[in-house]
């Protein structure tokens, strides 16, 4: 079968609660990468899963010809900042790295609100620091044009740039960035069927321009029927080829 010429690479928690099942579907339909979840009712949990486990889980991706693209970690961001959660997330990010060094997987995604609280700062490096020892990249979900923690890539949302009025195409050329791929019609979280804010050909082409080799990520986050949605994305983004001599 030939594997994929788009670059997707479906968040895995949305699509259902048996991995597996999952994984060997996403293999059968060709896909080159998945994102996986170390939050939500569905996400995975590092700290439950031993070595071995977690060795199962590279095998179950090799089996099926896929590769990790990075992990999401969606803790609320306020629990940077509250006393009470702080160092629980903290830790969790912590454990997110350690698992997606274990996956191969680049980067860890979490979202901060460092625009609205700047005393976030020092929390924010040392999450930054729990990366790079895990030899991972932390990318940070900010409303622009919030600055990034230093050390720290973009992990670029384009509904949250374009609720802001902003261009996501712009940062998704930066090599470093990862970018995920969600629209946003009527102000709803939605995948890209036209009418919405997303300029799909030009945020593909400036992916591409920005680093080739980087999956995209097909931010199933919030959609109702994700497996649909996700058939969107595919549409969407293969609609932006060009036509094949």
């Amino acid at each position: 079968m030939d594997r994929p010429t788009t670059p997707l690479a479906p968040t895995a928690a949305e699509l259902g609660s048996d991995l597996r099942s999952v994984l060997a579907a996403l293999g059968r339909r060709a896909y080159a990468a998945v994102q996986l979840a170390a939050s939500g009712p569905t996400g995975l949990r590092p700290r439950l899963l031993n070595a071995s486990a977690r060795r199962d889980l590279v095998v179950t991706l090799r089996r099926h010809e896929l590769v990790c693209s990075g992990v999401d970690l969606w803790i609320p961001p306020a629990h940077f900042t509250d006393q009470a959660t702080v160092d629980r997330a903290v830790s969790a990010v912590g454990d997110a790295c350690e698992l997606a060094a274990d996956l191969g997987a680049p980067a860890v995604c979490i979202e901060l609100d460092l625009e609205r609280d700047p005393a976030l700062s020092d929390t924010a490096q040392t999450l930054v620091q729990a990366a790079t020892a895990s030899g991972v990249c932390l990318a940070v979900s900010v409303a622009p044009p919030a600055e990034l923690p230093k050390g720290a890539v973009l992990c670029v949302d384009p509904p949250r740039w374009l609720l802001a009025g902003q261009d996501p195409a712009i940062s998704v050329a930066d090599p470093r960035s990862v970018p995920r791929l969600c629209d946003l019609v009527g102000g709803v979280r939605s995948a890209p069927r036209g009418g919405g804010g997303l300029d799909v050909m030009a945020y593909r082409v400036a992916c591409e321009v920005g680093n080739p080799a980087r999956p995209v990520v097909a931010d199933l986050r919030g959609l109702s029927e994700p497996a649909a949605a996700l058939a969107a994305m595919e549409r969407a983004w293969q609609l932006t080829e060009e036509p094949r001599r």
